[in-house]
């Protein structure tokens, strides 16, 4: 009896309190599976979420509906799905069908056309500029993607990407070519609506931290961005200031989303192999070629010369010759190939994990990453750590917060010396890295430091920079330079709709950055003497950055019967920079753990000893921007940012940029309403110009100095150090960009085109030179000269073919650049040239680009003495004064057949700094990448394709392989040297130490263009049946391949070379560790 009392008062409880049920399916093929996992909540007018359940394992749900409520609604929600909002009428069963969001390009969708962007509240038909715009999803989520430029290179139109080949080292982006010539030319990173500090000022030491080889990008995981947009154009990047002179990045990252916390979980491992390596020669081959090299360079001396030093070296030389009882004989007889010993096949890791999840008022997004990359360089290496988290919370349908937390850590291994490689490649085949065991003859575990004096030289070197003279297996291995950099950022931000359209955001975002830097180079790396400035020399440097950055913005929506559109917005950005910097540097230390002066060691001269710095910088921007658009048709653009910066001159400190455009979608008009109807999507034409500004990096660089001067009248006085700059002012680019947009059968096909021209003046020149009556040498920033940039950007999307299993599609972009100087800066200090063996020009000159440079035009090897004479223009030689024949000189020396002959200009019989020539520029005339997706059901294949056509780059790694001139090795190329009188070879005789055979010349000047298969990826995602089965929302793994094949005629191990960070200095091939070869398997989860 008490048992159905029970249950009768359940059944009352039951009928007071309302229960609805159901069944959640989604169709595969004809048949509806149930989807588990469904959020279904409870929601009021008001949208607050009242309760709600998931679907259980058979996609059923159970919901209470609660007392005393109306208007009510039921919400369906699920990743991937489109959410179903129904009306709650008292039903007690009610089942959903999910159908899925459309989405029809499986791989990477750049968006040629711009999408909406809500921060300012334009959308697509509204915009005037050119962007683009990547998801990141689809680049990292089958990929061994380790920073954000690798996943971005040829992605994007107009944006140029060169890696470096180490882990962690800075990669080279330039938006639409080089607009400057003594300023960073890399784009301003925005993260989240909040500019990313990465500028290095002009008054950063080099010495003090690694920060130049970290990169830009380098804390940033791509597995937490959701996309990348390129702002391209002035009226495009006006909004960012002048920080977005060179272009912007604007990166979004992943935020939370309502319904059930979410998991993700992914693992990536990558095994990475290099490319096939430059032949060089053995033991016996160098030995031969050293005795020849010394034996023709005395004969060229004289053999009578007494003073000939080449006869003592050729017969008192026993590390290249058979002397028994020599007493490192042992060790300078092998048949060493010492790049084996510096190199290895390596590593990768990234692992990551994120949830995410929350209700109608308040989502959330928590991640956290690892990942470690060993470098195929022993002792290089990069371990991140990276985690965040995202809070979004509204406290009303007026009032919205959020805040941003994230926090880096940046572990890097570099060596030493920047070029161990080169070393490794150009050390003596014939010598061990390792002490010979007498008995045994075998190697031992103790190095070898020992150096010939007379004929290998001693260590010279400098950290991070080229270095000759030491063991590279012990600098791999033994030597110590570490950069430890630590990053948390902390970004809060709000937005409260104050009238309906007008609407207040605002944001304020702390940045704090601190790098370590430890070096030690231990004396067993050197084999110096202990008294040396090199024996156990280490360094321990430190430098703190904080960063605080505001943004407040007032915008204005409004449209009057669809045929008025207004859009405005006035916004105020502050920033403020406070960095500071420590060094100490000492020698003759007991262990690598020391760096402090202590009793036994000594502080380097200069500042190179002990240094420390402070500096502070300030900006503030206001800008406005007016959006305004007529019949959904006709676009009109206009903004204006006034800025100030504390680097200018007081009379300059301010600076007004505008920008302008008109966009007209022609898919609107009425006469194309019928191909609108039928297979016209969009069809835009869009025009704009805008200005932007740089101001030189630093803390108040126009203020003058006084130092204390000589007595004068005997009293103290006092002299002008440095100039005041009070007129120094903007270095100041007008850009126009003319572009069309085109999509046809609903998305199926796609083309973008962009044509620009950059004109820039009053561009910064540092280190001013100033006639000795002004009082001072040099000023210290002086506004002179001008520069152009123009190109054009064209991209195509299409998807080929596509029915129910079946989906064909792909892309291709490519883009042109071409960069002039217009006017010469006035003074400018040119590069010191003196005409010498492996030097070039690089001159800034009229009518050229940025980063072209001069040599001398090489024709070949004298072959005979008749060859040598000189000859006048038409090729009759030449005699003096005494009719015999004039012999050719390159430079100060006579020629002799088998030398190198190089194209006499001026027909004056000699080969100086008058016969050199424009050789070429590193810019490349053509970048490209392209793209092509199979997918059939459940399986895709997908490949991508980079390529950098038409620049040129000096091979200094093949010039010192090829030059037969000091100890260094030479590649298996030399074996077909010129030997004797008669022989046709276009590789000159062996001169040891004399001669002049290897004049920076366009010998070594090569074409680096190429096309890398970038990426070849085959992925499996298991059906949506076997996923419901096991719990969890997908599951998919993956096996891909990086770098597999590469086109190219460049004899260089890789011909992706990093473009100089100075805009002025050459592109040099110098054997750097080349982008491997990597095979990678993985799996993603999500749960």
């Amino acid at each position: 009896m008490k048992q159905f009392k029970l249950i009768c008062v359940g059944e009352v409880v039951a009928q007071a309190q309302k229960v609805m049920s159901g069944t959640v399916t989604e169709l595969i093929g004809k048949t509806a599976d149930p989807l588990v996992g469904v959020n279904v909540n409870i929601v009021n007018a008001q949208n607050r979420s009242l309760g709600g359940s998931i679907t259980n394992l058979n996609g059923q749900y159970n919901v209470k509906i609660p007392e005393g409520e109306n208007n009510l609604t039921i919400v369906f929600s699920y990743i991937g799905m489109k959410t179903q909002r129904v009306k709650y009428t008292g039903q007690t069963n009610l089942n959903i069908r999910m159908e899925s969001e459309s989405k029809t390009v499986d791989e990477v969708v750049v968006s040629a056309k711009r999408i909406e962007r809500n921060d300012l509240g334009i959308t697509n038909k509204e915009m005037i500029s050119a962007t683009q715009k990547v998801n990141m999803d689809d680049l990292v989520a089958a990929a061994p993607i380790v920073s954000v430029e690798e996943a971005l290179q040829g992605q994007l139109g107009g944006v140029d990407i060169v890696l470096g080949g180490d882990p962690g080292t800075r990669s080279s982006i330039r938006i639409r070519g080089t607009g400057t010539l003594n300023a960073s030319a890399d784009p301003l990173i925005v993260i989240d609506g909040v500019p990313y500090p990465t500028d290095i000022s002009d008054d950063f030491d080099f010495s003090t931290a690694n920060e130049e080889d970290l990169g830009a990008l380098l804390n940033i995981s791509p597995n937490d961005i959701a996309t990348v947009e390129v702002l391209k154009d002035a009226s495009a990047t006006a909004i960012w200031g002048t920080q977005g002179a060179n272009g912007v990045l604007v990166i979004t990252t992943k935020k939370g989303t309502v319904g059930k916390t979410r998991f993700s979980f992914s693992s990536k491992w990558t095994t990475k192999i290099e490319p096939k390596n430059i032949p060089m020669l053995n033991g016996d081959e160098y030995t031969a070629l050293m005795q020849e090299g010394i034996w023709n360079s005395a004969k060229y001396t004289g053999l009578d010369n007494a003073s000939n030093p080449y006869l003592n070296l050729l017969f008192n030389t026993p590390v290249i010759g058979y002397t028994p009882g020599f007493q490192y004989f042992n060790e300078y007889n092998q048949d060493v190939d010492w790049l084996d010993y510096v190199r290895q096949t390596a590593l990768t890791s990234d692992n990551n994990f994120s949830m995410s999840g929350g209700g109608e008022k308040a989502t959330y997004r928590f991640s956290l990453g690892y990942m470690s990359d060993d470098g195929t360089t022993i002792g290089t290496s990069l371990k991140r750590l990276n985690t965040s988290l995202n809070v979004a919370y509204q406290f009303s349908n007026k009032l919205k917060f959020g805040a941003n937390f994230s926090y880096s850590q940046s572990d890097q291994d570099a060596n030493w010396a920047k070029n161990v490689r080169a070393e490794a490649l150009s050390k003596m085949p014939n010598k061990s890295p390792f002490t010979i065991d007498r008995r045994t003859g075998l190697m031992t575990g103790d190095y070898f430091t020992y150096h010939d004096p007379d004929f290998e030289g001693s260590f010279k070197g400098t950290a991070n920079k080229d270095s000759e003279n030491f063991n590279p297996v012990a600098m791999v291995n033994e030597a110590v330079n570490n950069t430890m950099q630590r990053e948390a950022k902390i970004t809060f931000n709000a937005d409260y709709t104050i009238l309906p359209g007008f609407t207040y955001k605002g944001w304020a975002s702390i940045n704090m950055r601190t790098t370590k830097t430890r070096r030690f180079l231990p004396q067993v790396v050197t084999g110096v003497a202990q008294n040396s400035e090199y024996a156990n020399q280490s360094v321990d440097s430190y430098s703190d950055k904080l960063v605080l950055q505001t943004e407040n913005k007032l915008m204005y929506i409004k449209n009057w019967n669809e045929k008025h559109n207004l859009i405005a917005n006035a916004l105020v950005r502050t920033s403020q920079q406070v960095s500071t910097s420590y060094l100490s540097s000492t020698y003759g230390n007991a262990s690598s753990g020391l760096s402090d002066p202590t009793t036994g060691t000594a502080v380097l001269e200069g500042s190179a000893g002990m240094n420390s710095s402070e500096a502070e910088t300030r900006s503030v921007s206001f800008i406005g921007l007016l959006n305004y658009t007529l019949l959904d048709r006709y676009v009109m653009h206009a903004s204006l940012n006034a800025e100030g910066n504390s680097a200018m001159g007081r009379n300059k400190r301010m600076g007004y940029f505008p920008a302008a455009g008109i966009a007209w979608n022609l898919q609107n008009e009425p006469f194309l309403e019928a191909a609108r109807d039928r297979w016209l999507d969009e069809a835009k034409i869009r025009i704009s110009i805008g200005q932007s500004g740089r101001a030189p990096s630093g803390t108040s660089v126009y203020l003058g100095a006084y130092i204390k001067g000589d007595n004068y009248m005997n009293m103290a006085g006092t002299k002008p150090e440095r100039m005041q700059l009070d007129d120094l002012h903007w270095e100041t680019s007008t850009e126009y960009n003319y572009g069309a947009d085109v999509m046809l059968f609903g998305g199926r096909l796609k083309f973008t085109f962009d044509y620009y021209q950059r004109y820039v003046k009053d561009l910064l020149q540092s280190n001013y030179g100033l006639p000795s009556s002004t009082g001072f040498g040099s000023m210290r920033y002086y506004n002179s000269g001008k520069m152009q940039n123009k190109g054009w950007e064209f991209r195509a999307d299409a998807i080929f073919w596509k029915n129910k299993d079946w989906q064909v599609s792909g892309y291709v972009n490519f883009s042109r650049n071409e960069n002039r100087i217009t006017e010469l800066p006035g003074n400018m200090a040119q590069e010191t040239y003196e005409a010498n063996n492996g030097k070039y020009a690089a001159r800034v000159e009229v009518g050229q680009p940025v980063g072209a440079f001069y040599g001398y035009r090489y024709l070949g090897v004298y072959k005979d003495k008749n060859a040598t004479y000189a000859r006048d223009a038409s090729g009759n030689i030449m005699n003096d004064v005494h009719g015999k024949p004039i012999v050719m000189k390159n430079l100060t020396k006579v020629c002799q057949p088998g030398d190198a002959i190089y194209e006499d200009i001026n027909h004056d019989g000699v080969i100086n700094q008058y016969d050199i020539v424009y050789l070429g520029n590193y810019n490349p005339v053509l970048t490209g990448g392209a793209g092509l997706t199979i997918k059939y059901k459940q399986v895709s294949l997908s490949a991508f394709f980079h390529g950098r056509f038409g620049q040129s780059i000096v091979n200094k790694a093949r010039m010192n392989n090829e030059s037969m001139y000091s100890d260094d090795n030479q590649s298996t190329a030399v074996l077909r040297r010129w030997r004797n009188e008669g022989d046709v070879t276009d590789i000159p005789r062996a001169l040891y130490k004399e001669g002049y055979n290897y004049l920076g010349s366009d010998r070594f000047v090569e074409d680096a263009s190429f096309v890398r298969l970038k990426t070849l990826t085959l992925n499996y995602a298991f059906p949506k049946k076997i996923c419901n089965r096991l719990g969890i929302n997908t599951l998919s793994c993956f096996a891909t391949g990086y770098n597999l094949f590469t086109w190219t005629n460049y004899t260089g191990q890789d011909p992706e070379v990093n473009i100089p960070t100075k805009p002025t200095a050459l592109a040099e091939d110098t054997a750097t560790t080349p982008v491997s070869i990597r095979f990678s398997f993985g799996i993603n989860l999500n749960f």
